[in-house]
This record gives structure tokens, C-alpha cells and sequence, in this order.
């Protein structure tokens, strides 16, 4: 046995002191009163009936201060929280998992979180909670707190957990161990059937951005557009909208949304100069602040600097210069040095020993180290695969492409964008980022296709613009869906409560047995049993 508040040696002293006090309260005489009688014949009668009576009446004396001995341990050992051990010595293992997902964050109407009242209880669970070896989880995957059976050691553990921004996941628990899990119920789904589930889910009032999206315009040079959404998880609602940038650009919207209503709009950022750009949402009684703002990063308004190496090709020369987002600079491979300060390369039948530090489009399949080898020469090879949903091949339709040859390369290790059954036309790499086209321009009908302008287009920006614009959701939350705080699978408005009172620590039971042993030993003090 062990003691929580004591020390072996405090434990033994302690016993030591209050066996000794109860035993000298025992053997304690009061001092009789004197009383004069006529006669001592008849007392002498009754001394004798004494004498015949004094093995059980050292009995009875032996009784009562074992009793008296048994009681008053119990009721000081009891202060010391004594552990004990399984029968076969192995202690009870116990799991306390804290659900540290986002929506933990989220207000409850008594002006607390649901975060506050999981540690709330999880401290209740370790201290109604009998002997055991305790391990504190969390559902981030980050933390590994080791078993113990230190209760103090564990409460630290528990102050040093919170609500995290990662995607949660129960985490892996250790066999034949009991498991308890506090949760709002709104995030983890992998939950095991076997676990006790202890809900600190309260339904309360959000309005969250739930996607928010910079990107470029494809109508108009070096503009961008930001779409917003925004949906109601609570009450009905006034909303004030704001989108702020670097410069003090400032775009401002008054909204009123219903239940579960959502607003979608698409913002021009054309009076934007670049840099971060901020929505936020204000409104009353929301709950879960975390999704009230989302950012983004608004690519400088400036061309991209090319360099076309090539060893002549005037319609691709003709077709960058005439592109307005593109700051053009032609040279020849014979003479080729990557220059320090330029956006993107084009290398028209022709690649450099090594590969250049910035994004580059190959034309032609040439030979180079970093380059897949070509093997071979495919004769009109049929387009069989097009991947329309690439950004480079957005709104570029393979149409009546044709191809006369292409070289043959092995595609491992690559995303293959384009292609037929015996070779890839198209070929993306992303580190080092690079395109190739394994055709030559001139063997193709492709560069007088309407749609070879955009594709050019759409690769200058996939190596630049959206390469650059982030924030595709609100910043501090890992799941835009966990914006609906009020979807959870309890269903009970508060905390579940469990019967733990037939769980509780060794003293709980010492004090009642105590009680029992009071109660007996009145009984048969007035029978005359014990003394």
C-alpha cells in the first residue's frame, strides 16, 4: 500500500502515534469515589464473582481496544489518500483522452469554453477515480505523456495540453486499459465503440469564412479576384464584412444571414497593390472567433520576367512579346548564362547542363542530366490522355492538336499532364519545378491553336501568380467544415454524468467502514459487550 499525502515513514509514525494514544485513553484510570459503608462481608461476595469473571472480562477489555484501535487508524490513514495495487500486483490502467481539436475553443453560455470544462472534468475523473496508473492524452498526435500514478504529476500534464489547429485523431491506447474520452463530439470520428464518452458539447452561435480564394483574372493583365464565403451556423444575424490590404485598401459590407444561410461573393482587388489582404467578420454572440478572419497574399502588379533561349523560333518569340503580363528577354543557346533577377525560362529546343534555379518550360525533349533521356522516336502519336484540369490546361481543349513525332521518354517520378499509349507529350515536374513538351513546336499543329496562347499564359502563371496567391481557407483552422461547432454526436446540452461513487479512492471506503465500526461497537457497548 502507498499513500498519495503521506510518506512510508509518515505513514508508519502516524500509526504509531494513534495506536499508542487510543490504547493509553484505554488503560487511563479515573480515580474512584470514596464512599463509607457499614459493612465489607457483601462486597467481599462480589469481588469474589469478580475474580471468576476475569478472563472474559480481559477479554471484553482486549476487544474493545482493538476496536477502538481499527477505528481511529482508519479514520487517520484514510487522510493520507492510501493506493493499492491489483491482486495479482499490477495496477488498473487508466486513459483520460482530451479532445484538443479547434471547436474546443468555442464559448459556453456560462462565459467559459468547452476546453475549460473537459479539464474540469478530466481533473474530477483522476480525483473521484480509484488506485490506478493514469496516462492524460490528447487527439493531436503531438504529445506522448507517459503512465503514472502521481496525480500531481498528471494535473500538470493537463495544464500543459490545449486546443490545437491540426486534423484530430483518437489516438492509439494501450490494451486493457480503461479509456475515457472528453469531447465536444463535433471533430473526431474514429471514436472506438468500447471508450466512455464524457460530453462538454453546449449548441452555441457561429458565423464562420469558410473559404476564402485569391486568383487571377483571366480577362484582365495582372488583376485578382478574391472569392469569399461565409455561412451561418447559429441565429439569425447581423454581419459587418470587411476586406483590408497592406495600403489601407478597404472594401466594407453590411449582411444579415438566417440559419444556416451562406453568402458567396466574388470581390474585384483590382484597386489592391499587393501584399496580405485580411477578411474579417464582426457580429454579435459568436462563439467561435477562430473562423471570423482568413487572409491572403496578393501578388505584386508587375510582368514576369522571361528569358526565351532558343536558336529561332519567331512565333514564340512573337507570341511572349505580345503578351502584356510578360517582360521578355530572348537569347542564344550558344551564349546562354541564367541571369540573376527574371520569373520563369523558356528553353526552345535546348536545355542547359544544369538545372536552372527558377521554373522552366522545355520545348523538345532536348538531352540534359536532369532531364528524362529520350529513347526512341514516336511516329503520329494519337492524344489519349488530357488532363483538362490542370492549371496549365485550363480552358485549352486538345481539339484537332496533331503531332507528327514526339521522343519517347520515361515518365517516372512525373506528372503526366498529357499523352498517348506509347509516350507522354506533357510532363510536369514540381522539385525542381519545370514543364516539358515532348514534341517540337514545328512538328505540331498545336502553336496554331487557339488555345496555345492561353496555355502559355497558363504556365507563366501556374510558375508565378498562383503559385503565389495563398489562402485557400481561414487561417487558424485546419477544416473550413469545423465552422459548424453545433455538429456533434452527443446530443446531451451538458456534461454526461457517470456513476463513479462505487469507484472512488481506498479512503472513501476506510471512512464508511470506520462509520460501520462506530455504529457496532455503540450497539454492543450498550449491551454490554464490550466496554
Amino acid at each position: 500500500m502507498t499513500f498519495l499525502a503521506l510518506s512510508p515513514f509518515g505513514a508508519i509514525l502516524l500509526t504509531l502515534i494513534v495506536a499508542s494514544a487510543v490504547i493509553a485513553l484505554h488503560f487511563l484510570k479515573i480515580r474512584p469515589h470514596r464512599v463509607f459503608v457499614s459493612s465489607v462481608v457483601l462486597w467481599q461476595r462480589v469481588l469474589g464473582d469478580n475474580s471468576s469473571r476475569s478472563l472474559w472480562e480481559r477479554l471484553q477489555r482486549i476487544v474493545s481496544i482493538l476496536l477502538a484501535v481499527t477505528i481511529a487508524l482508519l479514520i487517520a490513514l484514510s487522510i493520507g489518500r492510501p493506493q493499492t495495487g491489483a491482486v495479482n500486483g499490477k495496477m488498473r490502467r487508466i486513459v483520460i483522452v482530451l479532445d484538443t481539436s479547434p471547436t474546443m475553443n468555442a464559448r459556453t453560455s456560462d462565459g467559459s469554453t468547452r476546453w475549460k470544462h473537459a479539464t474540469e472534468k478530466a481533473r474530477a475523473l483522476l480525483a473521484e477515480s480509484p488506485a490506478a496508473e493514469f496516462r492524460i492524452a490528447d487527439t493531436s498526435g503531438q504529445t506522448a505523456f507517459p503512465f503514472t500514478p502521481d496525480r500531481t504529476e498528471l494535473l500538470k500534464f493537463i495544464d500543459r495540453l490545449a486546443p490545437s489547429n491540426v486534423q484530430p485523431h483518437f489516438p492509439n491506447v494501450a490494451a486493457g486499459a480503461t479509456v475515457y474520452l472528453i469531447s465536444d463530439g463535433v471533430a473526431l470520428e474514429d471514436v472506438p465503440q468500447d471508450v466512455e464518452r464524457f460530453s462538454v458539447f453546449e449548441r452555441a452561435d457561429n458565423i464562420g469564412i469558410t473559404a476564402f480564394d485569391v486568383r487571377p483574372v483571366p480577362s484582365r493583365l495582372l488583376e485578382y479576384e478574391a472569392y469569399l464565403e461565409i455561412q451561418n451556423y447559429g441565429r439569425p444575424a447581423e454581419i459587418r464584412l470587411t476586406l483590408r490590404g497592406t495600403d489601407q485598401e478597404r472594401i466594407a459590407r453590411s449582411l444579415r444571414l438566417l440559419t444556416d444561410a451562406r453568402f458567396r461573393e466574388t470581390f474585384d482587388l483590382s484597386n489592391f497593390h499587393g501584399g496580405r489582404i485580411q477578411a474579417s467578420i464582426e457580429t454579435k454572440n459568436d462563439a467561435f472567433p477562430i473562423d471570423d478572419t482568413a487572409s491572403a497574399l496578393v501578388p505584386p502588379q508587375r510582368k514576369i520576367r522571361t528569358v526565351l533561349v532558343t536558336p529561332g523560333n519567331e512565333y514564340l518569340e512573337t507570341l511572349l512579346k505580345l503578351d502584356r503580363s510578360v517582360e521578355l528577354v530572348t537569347a542564344n543557346p550558344q551564349n546562354y548564362r541564367e541571369p540573376p533577377d527574371i520569373d520563369a525560362l523558356v528553353f526552345d529546343r535546348f536545355a542547359p547542363q544544369t538545372a536552372p534555379s527558377k521554373p522552366a518550360l522545355i520545348i523538345g525533349a532536348p538531352r540534359a542530366p536532369w532531364l528524362p533521356t529520350p529513347n526512341g522516336i514516336v511516329q503520329k502519336p494519337q492524344i489519349s490522355a488530357w488532363s483538362a484540369s490542370h492549371p496549365i490546361l485550363r480552358h485549352v481543349a486538345a481539339g484537332e492538336v496533331s503531332i507528327e513525332r514526339a521522343n519517347r521518354i520515361d515518365s517516372q517520378n512525373l506528372d503526366v499532364v498529357a499523352g498517348s499509349k506509347e509516350t507522354p507529350l506533357i510532363v510536369v515536374s514540381k522539385n525542381p519545378q519545370w514543364l516539358m513538351l515532348t514534341f517540337d513546336l514545328g512538328s505540331s499543329n498545336f502553336p496554331l491553336q487557339n488555345g496555345f496562347p492561353i496555355f502559355i499564359e497558363n504556365v507563366l502563371a501556374w510558375f508565378n501568380r498562383e503559385q503565389i496567391a495563398l489562402g485557400r481557407s481561414p487561417e487558424n483552422l485546419v477544416n473550413p467544415n469545423l465552422s459548424n461547432i453545433n455538429r456533434s454526436i452527443f446530443t446531451a446540452p451538458a456534461s454526461t454524468q457517470r456513476a463513479l461513487w462505487f469507484r472512488r479512492e481506498l479512503w472513501f471506503y476506510m471512512i464508511v467502514l470506520a462509520v460501520a465500526l462506530i455504529a457496532l461497537e455503540w450497539f454492543t457497548y450498550h449491551r454490554g459487550t464490550t466496554l
